[in-house]
């Protein structure tokens, strides 16, 4: 399963009470609300969600690549629980080591400005771990939420990956009755991982020369690739109650070096990354001749949202050892000299 799958249960029952004699009432509003709903599209609320990973692979760190991931959810107070497949296993005793928050990292409205291109002002209350951002010509606002990796989520190990939960009643209370409380982003970072379901080294054969001086990589991204998930995982986020987040617009952006050879990747824009802004984000402290490539996938002009999403990418890395060069060299230089020397003595056979 190399695929990411995003999906929530919905907070539909919890306006009854559901004592055993009311189940199978519940059940039945629960399904005439879902007909309506669906006969009635234009008029629905649902849950959506803006996508962005960032893929920070290549950087001159020492250490695995690091994957960020973001989603602002919208009509948060809809959803019961958000869960979020991740095709990479993480047990619970490596939680804390291999996810780290990053919605702390945005009390800098100069981060904030970076991250969604445009211009924000933050503000933050006392005693919470909620950011307030709001556009400066105040046409768009929402909430960063700071996830406590041990206590906001949980872990659930399934087949090859983990699925990722986020309870809502410990971020929104069942009696904010608050209109704003509906827009959330949440960020965090998965790290000290290898990420093979991500980044796929390629060797040709064929070119076992290149192969010494250069390593060539391939990004295999998938967002909800059906084809890709198991058909148990699929079976779950498709049970009564439980919907797929609607995705209005995904984002990935790969950061590395500039000497890194970029190839294939439909790529909106590549530019060169501030070293002051993104500091402290990263904590390196070198994150200086950084280049973003920004991958965007939006819906049709005849939809809504997007179902799935797939992105695919090449670049090489140049080698720093020193000793393939000069044993490139010892190699070259003697088999030189071997084809000099027999091509020698057959021309001494032939003049006699």
């Amino acid at each position: 399963m190399d695929s990411f799958a995003f999906w929530y249960h919905g907070k539909i029952l919890n306006q009854f009470s559901s004592p055993s004699k009311n189940r199978a009432q519940c059940a039945t509003i629960s399904r005439l609300l879902t007909k309506a709903e669906e006969s009635c599209p234009d008029k629905r609320n649902d849950v959506s969600a803006t996508m962005n990973f960032n893929l920070w692979s290549e950087c001159g760190w020492p250490g695995s690549p690091m994957l960020d991931i973001g989603f602002r959810i919208k009509n948060l107070k809809q959803a019961e629980t958000l869960y979020f497949f991740l095709p990479l296993p993480i047990v619970e005793t490596e939680k804390t080591a291999c996810i780290e928050d990053l919605g702390c990292k945005f009390k800098e409205t100069e981060l904030v400005d970076a991250v969604f291109n445009e211009s924000f002002a933050t503000t933050i209350a006392s005693n919470t771990k909620i950011i307030d951002v709001k556009r400066t010509d105040g046409s768009d606002s929402f909430k960063i939420y700071q996830l406590d990796i041990e206590h906001d989520i949980k872990l659930e190990s399934f087949a090859d990956g983990t699925v990722i939960s986020i309870a809502t009643k410990t971020i929104i209370p069942d009696q904010s009755d608050n209109e704003n409380d509906t827009d959330y982003y949440f960020r965090f970072r998965i790290k000290n991982k290898s990420l093979p379901f991500l980044i796929h080294e390629y060797a040709s054969s064929s070119k076992v020369a290149q192969s010494m001086f250069n390593t060539t990589y391939m990004i295999d991204f998938r967002y909800h690739n059906i084809r890709s998930l198991d058909k148990t995982l699929i079976e779950r986020f498709s049970k009564n109650g439980n919907h797929i987040v609607p995705v209005d617009s995904l984002h990935f952006l790969l950061m590395t070096k500039a000497y890194v050879d970029v190839g294939s990747g439909d790529f909106k824009s590549v530019r060169k990354i501030e070293n002051n802004v993104w500091k402290n984000y990263v904590d390196k402290d070198d994150p200086k001749d950084l280049v973003a490539y920004h991958y965007v996938h939006k819906p049709k002009k005849e939809d809504k949202f997007i179902s799935s999403s797939e992105f695919f990418a090449k670049f090489r890395v140049e080698n720093s050892l020193l000793w393939q060069y000069v044993l490139f060299t010892i190699l070259l230089g003697a088999s030189g000299s071997l084809i000099g020397s027999i091509a020698f003595e057959v021309l001494k056979a032939w003049l006699k």
